[in-house]
């Protein structure tokens, strides 16, 4: 028999192994994985509004989601036919158009470069359009098509409402996991993380919201064909701060050297013009009074989940560390603290 105070000691081995085992279960089950990780993003967004529309209307929680579906639904159809069916005709014709774009910047590169004979070999053996092929599909290569992409996106929205409704139900059964003497310091926790979450992607979602839009005016603006399609990834990618619209920045500027070389001096105007409200405006308000994510931190995560998770893994890396940060600034640090004492 072992006393009260003597403790399991578990060897570091098979501790290894333990962790081993649950990476490449993660690993084999990343679909289900994601989808139960947005399931959880969604049930943690939504509560607070069902809190308030409750506190409001004085009505179940259920009919709170059911309104708040209904306006959801609304805003989308509105939002679809204001703007929806062009980013889908631009879309469309910028698919068609890649060959000759393809073409047309392959010469534009060669009579550039044509007094650099090493450069221009190298320009002439590049296959643009399959490598620009090749990056699309490994960056969508984590949605699947067909009945797993919309069985996974109606099993996490399932996940997210059942969540939202009985918020409360769920989050005592995973607070009761945990040793009656701990329980206080695990809902504290749980709060502060929930917190973390909302206060990122309400703050995200204001960034990616104003960049696309000032992106898409000032490619209206100037004449570029795509603007509202441009504008639109410009948002995408603007969760992958400062290197997102970067990346953006060239991956245009070479479609409009192939398709209008003429406008390629005022996109990258817009780019830099957005960046600089960016970096000096919008990231500062938008996060005022709210615990930032190291950027170099956030590149290396976002690099991991996308290898794992594709295109999805890379949108939920930002709230996926700002999780572990808040773990680690509330839970490791003051145990290292504790024990220096």
């Amino acid at each position: 028999m072992l006393g009260g105070s003597d403790k399991v000691k578990i060897n570091p081995y098979v501790k290894l192994i333990v962790l081993i085992v649950c990476l490449i279960i993660l690993y084999v089950s990343k679909t289900a994985v994601i989808a139960s990780l947005i399931g959880v993003g969604i049930g943690v967004l939504v509560s607070p509004i069902l809190d308030y529309l409750q506190k409001w209307l004085k009505i179940r929680r259920s009919l709170c989601l059911f309104f708040l579906l209904i306006l959801a639904l609304i805003v989308a159809a509105v939002m679809g036919v204001s703007l929806g069916w062009v980013i889908f005709e631009q879309g469309s014709l910028l698919s068609k158009e890649m060959p000759r774009f393809s073409a047309q910047l392959r010469t534009q590169l060669e009579n550039t470069f044509d007094r650099f004979p090493w450069i221009l070999e190298q320009i002439k053996s590049f296959d643009f359009l399959g490598n620009f092929q090749g990056i699309i599909q490994y960056l969508f290569g984590g949605i699947q098509l067909g009945f797993v992409a919309i069985g996974g996106a109606f099993f996490a929205l399932i996940v997210g409402l059942y969540l939202a409704v009985n918020g409360e139900f769920y989050f005592r059964g995973v607070v009761r996991m945990f040793p009656p003497q701990h329980r206080d310091h695990a809902e504290d926790l749980l709060k502060k993380c929930a917190s973390v979450v909302r206060a990122w992607f309400r703050a995200q979602l204001i960034t990616m919201a104003i960049i696309g839009l000032m992106t898409a005016v000032g490619f209206l603006i100037v004449g570029v064909k795509f603007w509202a399609l441009f504008g639109l990834l410009t948002a995408l990618f603007g969760i992958i701060p400062y290197v997102g619209t970067i990346l953006m920045a060239m991956i245009v500027s070479l479609i409009t050297l192939a398709s209008d070389a003429g406008q390629v001096p005022w996109v990258i105007l817009v780019f830099v013009i957005i960046q600089q409200i960016e970096g000096n405006v919008i990231l500062p308000w938008v996060m005022k009074g709210q615990a930032e994510i190291p950027e170099a931190i956030l590149l290396v995560v976002m690099l991991f989940f996308g290898l794992w998770f594709g295109l999805p893994g890379i949108f939920i890396a930002p709230p996926s560390l700002a999780v572990m940060i808040c773990l680690y600034r509330n839970l490791y640090l003051p145990t290292i603290e504790a024990d220096r004492r």
